[in-house]
This record gives C-alpha cells, structure tokens and sequence, in this order.
C-alpha cells in the first residue's frame, strides 16, 4: 500500500460516520423486492421487476377488458414519462397511473412523484377535454389500498385520494384477477421474478 493510500486509510477508519455505518443486508418491508423469497435480487433486478410488474399490470388490464386502449406514448426527451395511460372510449374516461415499487421515499422523494402525478393530470385535462380523467399512484407492493401503513399514506396526503393498491386498480377496470391474500399476491410475483431472471 502506498504512503498516500495508508493516509487515506487511516482518515477512513477514523472517520467517525464510517465507524457508525453496518450493513443492512435485510429487505426494507414497504418495498416489492420484500415479497420475493424465491432468489436474491441485486438493485438492477429490484428496478426491473418493478417495470415487469408495471407492464404485466398493463397486459392484464388489456386482455381481461377489451374495450381499453394501451395509449401511452414514446418516451420524448424533455416530456415527464408516464407508466400507464389507458383509454376507454366508449366510458370516455383516461386512466393514467404512475406504479411505484417502494412508496417509502423519502420527503422530498414523495413530494416530487406528488407533484409529477398532479402536473400530468393537469396537461391531461386539457389535451383530452372530452374525457374525465382518472389519476393513480400505484403502490406495487401492495395489493390493495388498506395494506397501505399509515406512516406512508401520510407521505401523499396532496394526493391521497389516488393512491391505491393492485387490485383496486385492476376493480376500475373490471378485472376478475384479483388476489385474495398476501401470499397469493407474494406467489404471483415470485414467479413474475422468476420468469424475468432465469
């Protein structure tokens, strides 16, 4: 070890915020990759099943009510994605939602996935004017809304009334697929992980 790397080591192991950090190797509760007990998963494949479960979602929703139309758009620079936005002509509603895999952000976190879900809303009231428009923040860890901790809930009071579970989404569309318990819930997702990362 040269002399500059032993300096710096030992500036480290004295640092007193080094000396306080352990590794927590335990899953955060309010987080989706919580409910997979079938593999580890690194960071990469938390996120990715988070998008596994968003387009699943979607795919259900499809193939269980035909009269919805998948109308979300490329991705355009400088334009706030969207995760679902859903047509039903025939109701002349929009359905948008935004699916989040862990919904224990912290403050500033909440406020701006709050304000996202709130200004894409907006814009949407105005290019479909014709159209009610329903806005959700889905909690993908959670299949319905009452599961939801109170310490969570209260992270998105701004919008409250559009946070909600897995099947009180799939409810707005009809859907017969819904899950009757937690371990059913856990069930479908290890084998949403495990298809994903074989």
């Amino acid at each position: 070890m040269s002399d500059k790397l032993k300096l710096l080591n030992g500036i480290i192991a004295n640092n007193l915020y080094v000396k306080s950090c352990v590794s927590n190797k335990k899953k955060d509760i309010s987080s989706l990759s919580y409910l997979i007990d079938s593999r580890e998963l690194s960071q990469s494949d938390c996120i990715k099943l988070g998008h596994g479960l968003e387009k699943v979602i979607i795919d259900i929703v499809s193939e269980q009510n035909k009269k919805i139309q998948n109308i979300k758009p490329k991705n355009k620079k400088g334009e706030k994605e969207k995760d679902h936005l859903l047509k039903d002509d025939e109701k002349k509603i929009i359905y948008y939602s935004e699916v989040k895999s862990n919904l224990n952000l912290d403050t500033e976190k909440c406020k701006s996935t709050s304000d996202k879900c709130a200004s894409i809303l907006e814009k949407l009231k105005i290019e479909f004017p014709d159209y009610e428009i329903k806005m959700f923040l889905i909690g993908g860890r959670y299949y319905e809304k009452k599961m939801i901790p109170k310490n969570i809930l209260d992270k998105y009071t701004v919008i409250d009334n559009h946070l909600i579970g897995i099947n009180d989404y799939l409810d707005y569309f009809n859907v017969d697929l819904k899950f009757n318990d937690e371990n059913e819930y856990k069930e479908f997702l290890n084998i949403l992980a495990n298809s994903m990362f074989k």
